[in-house]
């Protein structure tokens, strides 16, 4: 496939078959993805549509879990609210490109991430680029800070509304008799005639 496509895209067939989806690189004996994976085979569509971009399932067919993990992410969330102008996979790791991050040549290898963010974030630096990209609070092996901290905020969260819930529960009769007692002070209030002494005048 990406001989056949090759005869027309001059340059790309090169660069994926230097890229860690070729056979000749990864040495996996599993099916790797190639040209029609991506771009399908008679419905193919130029890259920069929004239907093209907004398509996030072609990576994650084959990384599943690493892609659940984008969608955790600020540029995941907002790519499902349909925005187009956030980063996709192929936006930081390459499209017909990739390679694996330690390889000094990858878009996101220590000496090249900054330049990566760059192509969005002007300002990035080697310490912008710096933050875990996949962290997500669902993997306590991986990442046991955030899943700990992020569990233990909602017990926490969940243990007030639940207290909160109980003490308005267990206060509600007493309020209510409160309300009782009030009403009944006031009608008994009302329901007394004043005595001479409470009409006379103070000056009298």
């Amino acid at each position: 496939m990406p001989v056949t496509c090759g005869r027309c895209h001059h340059g790309i067939e090169e660069q994926f078959e230097n890229s860690i989806h070729a056979k000749r690189v990864n040495g996996s004996t599993k099916e790797l993805p190639v040209c029609n994976d991506c771009h399908t085979a008679h419905a193919i569509r130029r890259t920069d549509e929004d239907r093209f971009r907004l398509d996030m399932d072609k990576c994650g067919r084959c990384h599943a879990e690493i892609a659940k993990t984008y969608f955790d992410t600020y540029h995941g969330k907002v790519s499902r609210l349909g925005y187009t102008k956030t980063a996709k996979c192929y936006d930081c790791h390459g499209a017909h490109d990739v390679l694996r991050v330690t390889d000094p040549r990858s878009h996101l290898s220590r000496a090249n991430v900054a330049a990566t963010c760059q192509k969005c974030h002007a300002g990035a630096t080697r310490r912008f680029a710096g933050y875990l990209t996949h962290a997500t609070h669902h993997d306590p092996r991986k990442y046991p800070f955030l899943f700990y901290t992020f569990w233990g905020m909602t017990m926490l969260l969940l243990g007030t509304f639940v207290i909160g819930g109980l003490h308005t529960l267990l206060w509600l009769p007493r309020a209510f008799q409160m309300r009782r007692e009030l009403r009944s002070a006031e009608a008994e209030s009302a329901a007394t005639p004043e005595t001479p002494a409470s009409k006379e005048s103070p000056d009298a």
